[in-house]
């Protein structure tokens, strides 16, 4: 048997939701636009058709809030963002919530590289090459890590002043030549830095 919808009424914490009843159950809530785009009401014949819709809307709304309250929390880029959406609601879902925080500028994965990467050479010592495959691994696209990377890295002034700094402080060549290393610097730039700084330098120590 088919039926109707009764009544409309406003969600009590959120005019900006609605909530419906047919044949005495509630059914709801979803955001006013889309229940209007959906045509929520009173007297509209609910099928299974709008069931389906309205459950597809239902689940783009918690899809949505979960991603405002990721981002309230800190900065994701679109790839993370997704994986993380993705853990609880279908990947088409997550993608249309990822496409609109995008357009609302709540993900932006420029943004993120650049702060992103100021704060991974923060008072520290780190290669493009290192630096760039950190923001790759956190769902930045190459050619924008590539372009951060390469803005926030360390120079090679920086890395021969810091060269000098630990000689002050004790540390033999091999063990800055170690340190610079693991920053992700290779053989030549070391080699350069020490040049620079005029520190005695054997590579085949």
């Amino acid at each position: 048997m088919a039926h109707t919808i009764d009544k409309i009424n406003v969600h009590e914490d959120d005019p900006g939701l609605l909530y419906w009843f047919v044949h005495g159950k509630r059914m709801g809530p979803v955001r006013r636009d889309y229940a209007v785009k959906l045509g929520i009401e009173v007297g509209a014949l609910w099928s299974k058709t709008l069931a389906r819709k309205v459950e597809h809307v239902a689940q783009l709304n918690a899809c949505h809030a979960a991603a405002l309250a990721f981002l309230a929390k800190r900065d994701f880029t679109s790839a993370l963002l997704l994986e993380r959406l993705c853990r609880k609601w279908p990947e088409a879902i997550a993608q249309v919530t990822v496409d609109q925080m995008r357009a609302a500028g709540w993900v932006n994965d420029k943004t993120y590289a650049t702060r992103r990467a100021a704060k991974l050479t923060e008072r520290k010592i780190v290669s493009a090459q290192l630096l760039q495959a950190r923001l790759c691994g956190e769902g930045v696209p190459d050619s924008i890590a590539q372009k951060s990377a390469n803005a926030a890295a360390t120079s090679l002034a920086q890395l021969c002043a810091e060269a000098k700094r630990l000689v002050r402080a004790g540390k033999s060549a091999i063990s800055i030549a170690r340190t610079f290393s693991r920053a992700g610097f290779d053989l030549d730039t070391i080699e350069s830095a020490f040049a620079k700084a005029r520190i005695p330098w054997n590579s085949e120590s």
